[in-house]
């Protein structure tokens, strides 16, 4: 099943997300995409200091309602200038105040007509995460292990048993060697194993299911008893999912964000297992030509959100989510850059953010480096993540980067406690 391209839908719910404005010159180019008027911009982007929500699929006749609940309160919402000409039509507006204003407006809001009810519970929840730090501390329970989110940033190690992987393709083909990889990464410190059959790079062909199972479930049988870190596979197939998980996996990454397949939603619903969803644009053999986005941000959080609602209504946790911006995968240079300078604005979606940059091609752009050659360019794209909020990083190179993870942690205030811990080491087990 080829999944479709994230176009915007109307009647999805309003992709409330906060914004990050650094400095003037964002609130200008923020106004000026919205289609702001001139004299609007000028007026508004000094108001642009304290919390800034992007909202989708407003009525326009609605925009008259929000803009004077926000202007009532002493906020203010920023509408594109054509709004006066249209009526039902859905439209895009940027909402700007301090917590207190914008939690007056919501209690204004709950009585108002034409979706605003609906749009004041969305931005409920959002500025109750907000103001807890987003997603928070939380425990995901994943087989016998425990992941802790939104302390320490946790580090999925790479193990790709794959002759033809972008980075590491053939060098743990054999069973011994992907058990002894996954040792060093163990040893190394890392929280998390992610075990992939197939490769996913640009213009890549998918692998058939007994394939994908030959290369993977003989290595998760070698280390799922001898190392105390969960074990996640990396799949679109739920067949593949399915025997990774009988055979010890506790974790499923999907890149395609749970689109391929479509019994993969009600196979983790079962196993009761954590989850990636991933954003990619397209599929491997095509996601690189020429993708497009209107704001890639944006354009990915209402993916990613409507994506989770799908899951939670195949009965899958909300607790068990994460997702991933998909970093590379049908995204040019400059999405990719953008994406990790605006990472936080992922975590108003409410789940924990992975990010994966790993010895990726946009840093080979930016350095000029052969794919073996872009360590440096790795960790200094890590540092900057875990600076934007990201709970997980995904990589290959774990002895050298994740250094770079602990120090990132330790200047961003990070919690040092433990990010995992097993059955046998629980001190509340039986």
């Amino acid at each position: 099943m080829v999944p479709p391209d994230n176009k915007p839908t109307v009647g999805s719910g309003f992709n409330s997300c906060l914004i990050r404005v650094q400095s003037l010159s964002d609130a200008v180019r923020i106004l000026e995409d919205l289609g702001v008027e001139r004299g609007g911009v000028t007026i508004m982007k000094s108001k642009m200091r304290h919390l800034v929500v992007s909202v989708e699929n407003i009525q326009a006749r609605a925009t008259h309602i929000l803009k004077q609940v926000m202007l009532s309160r002493g906020g203010e919402c920023a509408t594109p200038r054509e709004v006066y000409l249209l009526t039902n039509e859905p439209v895009k507006v940027v909402m700007m105040g301090t917590v207190n204003q914008f939690r007056d407006a919501i209690i204004n809001l709950r009585l108002q007509p034409f979706g605003l009810s609906r749009l004041a519970a969305e931005l409920q929840e959002l500025i109750d995460g907000a103001g807890s730090g987003v997603t928070g501390m939380r425990t995901i329970e994943a087989g016998r292990h425990s992941l802790t989110v939104g302390g320490r940033t946790l580090v999925m190690g790479i193990l790709n048993v794959t002759p033809d992987s972008f980075s590491d393709g053939g060098m743990y083909n054999s069973l011994d060697e992907a058990v002894s990889r996954a040792h060093e990464m163990v040893e190394a410190g890392v929280d998390i194993i992610d075990i992939g059959g197939e490769s996913t790079r640009p213009g890549s062909e998918p692998v058939p299911p007994d394939e994908e199972l030959r290369r993977t479930i003989p290595v998760i049988k070698a280390i799922a008893s001898e190392i105390e870190v969960p074990i996640s596979i990396d799949t679109c197939k739920s067949a593949v999912a399915s025997e990774a998980l009988d055979a010890g996996a506790v974790m499923v990454n999907d890149i395609s964000g749970l689109r391929m397949d479509p019994e993969m939603v009600a196979l983790v619903s079962e196993a009761d297992v954590p989850v990636v969803v991933m954003h990619m644009q397209g599929v491997p053999q095509n996601m690189q030509d020429n993708p497009e986005y209107g704001d890639v941000v944006q354009d990915i959080a209402r993916f990613l959100r409507e994506q989770a609602s799908v899951a939670v209504a195949g009965g899958i946790s909300r607790e068990k989510i994460i997702i991933d911006p998909g970093i590379g995968f049908g995204k040019t240079l400059d999405h990719n850059l953008e994406i990790i300078r605006r990472l936080d604005e992922f975590k108003s979606i409410g789940y924990p953010v992975l990010c994966g940059p790993s010895r990726k091609k946009f840093i080979g752009a930016v350095l000029g480096r052969e794919t073996d050659q872009r360590v440096f360019g790795t960790a200094a794209t890590v540092a900057f993540a875990v600076d934007r909020g990201a709970d997980m990083v995904r990589l290959h190179d774990i002895e050298e980067v994740l250094d770079v993870v602990k120090m990132s942690d330790a200047l961003a205030g990070r919690d040092e406690g433990a990010a995992v811990s097993t059955a046998l080491s629980r001190p509340d087990r039986p």
